[in-house]
């Protein structure tokens, strides 16, 4: 037995209606923005380095870094990136490092 829907007032019907497409809408626009961008760990080029007895971030980081870039926030965007709580290093450790090109792309979102 089917049952008969019946819609009183259309107009109420419609509000309800379009909050609903509203919220779907926005629902879905949101888990396809998270999924844009720069995923940090697959789209990245990123430069693996051993750390070598007398090894430091300054005279690491030097090698990736040019004269646009302050070495102070890249060593604290790699110290970040590597999760390292100081800057003490240990020979053996294997640290990520981007190019210049990579970390400007990386600190104007």
């Amino acid at each position: 037995m089917r049952t008969k829907v019946v819609i009183r007032n259309k107009f109420r019907f419609g509000v309800a209606l379009f909050i609903m497409m509203l919220f779907v809408t926005t629902i879905l626009m949101i888990s396809i923005g998270e999924g844009k961008g720069i995923d940090k760990e697959t789209d990245i080029n990123w430069i693996f380095v051993e750390v070598k007895q007398g090894d430091s971030l300054w005279t690491i980081s030097k090698n990736f870094v040019n004269e646009s870039v302050d070495i102070r926030d890249y060593i604290s965007f790699i110290r970040k990136v590597n999760r390292l709580e100081n800057a003490v290093l240990y020979p053996g450790q294997v640290l990520k490092f981007v190019d210049v090109k990579t970390y400007k792309l990386l600190c104007s979102k």
